[in-house]
């Protein structure tokens, strides 16, 4: 039967901390070995876990926020890097860190507690995904921007203008989420003007999916947009929040796959509460942050 959950992280509905507890988790991704990296925000760690639900290694100190190494606030998404790191949004902290497996800060763009704008400063960051040629995006929400920064800590690319929220071409009004594509282009979840756009180097949106400061339901519409990633097929999956819904679109902006049902918050197969993220996997399965559920699923097809 389709639309099934076949595996999940977190006790349904029961925040908690722990092995299969989690409490309001945020941004999700699949490691090459397949574990799962969390960004267990409320629980102030990032944590991989293995399919028997353990964890096997954690970012923070569970409970107890702060700064410095092995601390955090609000981590918002974790992102593996080739050399085995993990890049970590501390939102709350206004930084973005990268740590080794010794759990100690290695590299750092944003000043600890100290929110701004130019480089080295951030305000409320949500998500960060290195890119190839060593740089890295961040998306720096309340500063309504996407920058791109090198390991020197210059912006060396932005989309938006800092600290202006707008629509259109180079406009954003709260975004939350990027992620690059492999023609160059980036895809941006504008959460505040509810749509996904997809922009190109020179600024311009070249695709959108929504309809500008219009929430709702049905093709080509959003409710507060997350996160947004490529599919294989070329289509777009998108975490519908406001919706409560996981969608697949084509680029007619046509709806070809639901998880969730439109605006109905709940639990068990088909049913969400506020998910923040939801990721493809290599099986075709999808991997969804259930956040006011208290976990992680996934689902098949």
């Amino acid at each position: 039967m389709p639309r099934q959950i076949i595996w999940q992280y977190g006790t349904t509905g029961v925040s908690g901390t722990g092995d299969n507890g989690l409490n309001l988790p945020y941004f999700i991704f699949p490691l090459v070995n397949g574990n799962i990296l969390i960004a267990d925000s409320y629980n102030h760690r990032v944590i991989e876990v293995d399919r028997n639900r353990q964890i096997v290694w954690q970012y923070g100190t569970t409970g107890s926020l702060g700064t410095g190494d092995n601390k955090l606030y609000y981590p918002y998404s974790a992102f593996p890097l080739l050399n085995g790191n993990i890049l970590i949004t501390d939102a709350n902290n206004h930084r973005v860190i990268e740590v080794d497996r010794n759990r100690q800060i290695v590299w750092q763009y944003g000043t600890t507690g100290s929110l701004g704008t130019g480089d080295n400063k951030l305000y409320y960051p949500f998500y960060t995904v290195p890119l190839l040629n060593g740089n890295i995006f961040i998306v720096d929400r309340s500063n309504q921007r996407v920058i791109e920064v090198d390991k020197n800590r210059q912006i060396v690319w932005q989309y938006g203008t800092t600290g202006v929220s707008g629509t259109g071409d180079n406009g954003l009004s709260g975004p939350i989420f990027a992620f690059p594509l492999v023609n160059g282009n980036i895809l941006i979840s504008d959460y505040n003007n509810q749509r996904v756009i997809e922009v190109d180097r020179n600024r311009q949106i070249v695709w959108q999916y929504g309809t500008t400061g219009v929430s709702g339901t049905g093709d080509n519409v959003l409710n507060s947009p997350i996160s947004v990633f490529p599919l294989v097929n070329g289509n777009i999956l998108i975490a519908d929040f406001g919706n409560h819904r996981v969608i697949e679109v084509d680029r007619n902006r046509q709806i070809v796959w639901q998880y969730g049902t439109t605006g109905v918050s709940g639990t068990g197969d088909n049913v969400l509460n506020s998910l923040h993220s939801a990721v493809p996997l290599e099986n075709g399965n999808i991997l969804i942050s259930d956040r006011y559920n208290y976990r992680v699923i996934e689902v098949d097809r």
